[in-house]
């Protein structure tokens, strides 16, 4: 280490030193973001979402939020329907498959069952940050998993 380096160490520590702790319950959901990070899948990034496009003329007070996620070969495409303190999510894989997805959620994770055509229904899904894991029955097709979204 430089010379020029120790009073910004110095200043860090200090910094360090009198910082609180972050409160436990931030811990634990940082930890438990981290449990769900799967190495073998493939990321399927977010290519459409009916919030960022204009909204159509619609009877309902919430229309679902539409939202498309596409990795290689597979998308998905999720409906998020608002109930008041819920969220129900209707989704279908595109080139389908049976698979196990699970549904991420500040409450938690809702596991269900894609049919063979790769349709599935999850509920209730808490409002805020939602990620979906798809991992297929055929061993040779990769997992994938949504990047991160608020609903």
């Amino acid at each position: 280490m430089t010379d020029a380096a120790e009073p910004l160490e110095d200043r860090l520590r200090t910094v360090l030193e009198v910082t609180e702790a972050p409160p436990p319950h931030l811990v634990e959901a940082a930890k438990a973001l981290l449990s769900w990070r799967d190495p073998d899948a493939q990321l399927a990034e977010l290519v459409a979402d009916s919030t960022a496009e204009p909204a159509a003329a619609v009877r309902a007070a919430e229309p679902p939020q539409l939202l498309t996620f596409a990795s290689g070969d597979t998308t998905v495409v999720l409906e998020i329907g608002h109930e008041r303190r819920s969220r129900r999510l209707i989704g279908q894989i595109i080139a389908p498959a049976a698979a196990t997805v699970e549904v991420r959620h500040p409450g938690g994770v809702v596991t269900v069952d894609a049919d063979g055509d790769g349709r599935f229904r999850a509920a209730p899904v808490s409002p805020g940050p939602l990620s979906v894991s798809c991992r297929f029955d055929d061993p040779q097709r990769a997992p994938i998993v949504t990047s991160w979204v608020t609903v």
